[in-house]
């Protein structure tokens, strides 16, 4: 049931299909015209009420696997870490 209510709300062409054209032409236009070293725009910024629609969030365990590959990154930096990832 639930897939049919997705299939209706996103139409024969598709609402979420123009909602990510849009964000996409916004963020690209406000993004050109903005300052070096400001805080580049998102679709979340321009279009906060349909994100979540269009990205749900993520769920708690990808959220725990994306901060473990976060701090993997950040730990494989540092100067002589080499060794100590070598499988």
């Amino acid at each position: 049931m639930r897939n049919i209510e997705i299939l209706i709300s996103d139409g024969f062409i598709g609402n979420k299909a123009l909602l990510l054209a849009l964000s996409s032409l916004t963020t690209g236009n406000l993004n050109s015209k903005m300052k070096e070293g400001t805080q580049p725009f998102k679709m979340k910024d321009v279009l906060p009420s349909t994100h979540d629609y269009i990205v749900p969030p993520p769920t708690d365990e990808e959220a725990k696997a994306h901060a473990q590959k976060q701090l993997l990154a950040f730990m494989s930096m540092s100067p002589g870490a080499a060794p100590f990832f070598e499988v």
